[in-house]
């Protein structure tokens, strides 16, 4: 009797370890906390940079590091950190083209780009007149592009000569 007893006590035990080592966890409650917060922001539409979205990151940020929520908490701080972060800077030239048959934007836009490759491995002393060259020649190959229309549309109204008529 007094064994049976044992295993009953033991086999409590064990359940009772189990039960609050489970319920020991309270990053999923921590999670859902900051769930609430983050759904409220992205319902009123607030940008990732606002400083409301702090409390949300602090939130996520207490979810304990043990827990088995926070690989989830982690992701959605990457993801909210992601949307902070810099906006990666617009490319310096796009690709042009040069040879028979190319139109004058193509042939400014391959002049850009090879300014732009020239400004990618230049030292310090050359970067600057490098810059202002590319500067430059952004300008003007906007200026083309504003005044270049496919065949069939109306250039005159940007400063281009009117169509002849017979």
């Amino acid at each position: 009797m007094w064994t049976a007893f044992q295993r009953l006590a033991a086999a409590l035990s064990i359940l009772l370890c189990l039960v609050f080592a489970t319920g020991c966890d309270s990053g999923p409650e921590k999670l859902r906390e900051a769930d609430v917060k983050y759904q409220a922001l992205v319902d009123q539409g607030v940008r990732p940079t606002d400083p409301a979205w702090d409390e949300v990151v602090a939130a996520l940020e207490a979810v304990p590091k043990d827990s088995r929520a926070r690989p989830e908490a982690d992701k959605r701080l990457a993801a909210i950190r992601g949307l902070r972060g810099k906006l990666p800077p617009r490319p310096l030239a796009t690709p042009g083209a040069t040879g028979p048959g190319t139109d004058d934007s193509d042939a400014k836009r391959a002049a850009c780009e090879a300014l732009a490759k020239k400004l990618g491995v230049a030292d310090d002393a050359a970067r600057e007149p490098l810059q202002a060259a590319l500067t430059q020649c952004q300008k003007e190959l906007v200026r083309i592009e504003s005044h270049s229309h496919p065949p069939g549309e109306h250039g005159h109204e940007h400063g281009h000569e009117a169509p002849a008529t017979k």
